[in-house]
């Protein structure tokens, strides 16, 4: 069925500084949606040049790393140019809160993972513990080849040496959340990147 006249969408401006975008207290605008756009645009380029030359005997394993990489996995998806199957793993250091805790295995992957090439993708480089637990899972289980990408990166000293491929966007040293990201299960749809202020 066609509507009579063209569907229109009123979109309110949004403040540039500080903002509150779902209840969690003032907040700083660290990128915007377009910025982080470009960046995932930026980090499919390098990918598709890396992964050029493989000719694996089958897909690469894409593990999209949830709830926090689904809109990172979703953008980055379209940019892909080689045969890849879509999976996922779920790991929870955080739940609720704004600090680390003990590692929660939720969801294992679905796809066999011996013998594969797989691109491990997450929303964030933190701590590290959780991505390197994650890497250690794919050598477990088998996998021939393991390349790591993360929308954004803390910059903030760590405990473990964890390798990450490609990097989106740096971000200091706060809980940051937005495109993805969450603060206390919120803020997960904010349009860019924001940090909390009172995490000072």
């Amino acid at each position: 069925m066609l509507l009579s006249r063209p569907w229109t969408t009123t979109w309110l401006p949004l403040p540039t500084d500080i903002m509150t975008p779902t209840h969690l207290g003032p907040a700083e605008h660290l990128f915007s949606a377009e910025e982080v756009e470009t960046a995932i645009q930026q980090m499919a380029v390098a990918i598709n040049k890396d992964f050029e030359h493989l000719t694996p005997r089958r897909p690469v394993v894409l593990l999209c790393v949830l709830t926090g990489a689904v809109v990172v996995v979703g953008q980055l998806l379209p940019h892909l140019h080689f045969p890849l199957v879509l999976d996922c793993v779920q790991v929870s250091r955080y739940g609720a809160e704004t600090s680390g805790g003990s590692l929660q295995w939720r969801t294992r992957p679905k796809e066999t993972l011996a013998g594969a090439v797989v691109l491990l993708v997450d929303d964030i480089l933190d701590e590290g513990i959780t991505l390197q637990a994650l890497q250690e899972y794919c050598v477990a289980e088998g996998a021939a080849a393991i390349h790591t990408a993360v929308m954004v990166r803390k910059k903030r000293p760590r405990t473990v040496e964890v390798q990450v491929d490609y990097v989106g966007l740096e971000v200091p040293d706060h809980f940051v959340f937005g495109y993805g990201l969450d603060a206390r299960g919120l803020g997960r749809n904010a349009p860019g990147i924001f940090v909390l202020l009172e995490d000072d």
